[in-house]
């Protein structure tokens, strides 16, 4: 993550929370999917050699054909005209940390022995928030060779619930008397 797209995601922010972050995200997701859809849409807000009225009347159209807010609208104009719009994507990641960060949310990476269920996902998330203290937002994967349990990641610690590891740990004890 670079300093510059740091600074412009704590910028944006503080612009926009409380009140507007959530839909500020959306927005921004938006507008970057739009310009991997038109990769010429891209090149041209990216391109020096546009003068600013036409760069500034496309930003225009765009951001009224997305609906996007005015804070947001102008500070994709500010990432154009400073020629920061490749950094759109860490600034991204960077808000969504900021703003998760905010509402006490913490993101678990979960890789299960097989697909979860509904109410399997949300007993799961119940357990991590009890243990995190926080909101639990999960992205979850399937790994049939855990054999049967879950592994979740939550920051730089791991819970691991697997057969395998245990399988692993009960061999070593055997192995180890």
């Amino acid at each position: 993550m670079s300093v510059a797209s740091n600074r412009y995601a704590k910028a944006l922010m503080e612009t926009l929370y409380p009140a507007k972050a959530e839909a500020g995200l959306q927005q921004l997701r938006s507008f970057a999917a739009l310009l991997k859809e038109r990769p010429d849409g891209r090149r041209l807000l990216q391109n020096p050699a546009l003068v600013g009225d036409r760069r500034k009347r496309l930003m225009t159209e765009v951001s009224k054909a997305l609906s996007l807010d005015r804070n947001v609208s102008n500070f994709i104009n500010i990432l154009t005209d400073r020629n920061r719009l490749p950094l759109l994507d860490e600034i991204i990641v960077e808000y969504e940390r900021l703003l998760d960060q905010r509402l006490g949310i913490v993101r678990a990476r979960v890789t299960a022995a097989r697909t979860l269920d509904a109410a399997q996902r949300e007993a799961l998330a119940a357990s991590l928030a009890e243990v995190t203290g926080k909101q639990v937002r999960m992205e979850v994967d399937v790994d049939p060779s855990l054999i049967g349990g879950v592994i979740a990641q939550v920051g730089s610690t791991i819970y691991d619930g697997s057969v395998r590891q245990q399988l692993q740990a009960f061999k070593s004890r055997l192995v180890g008397e």
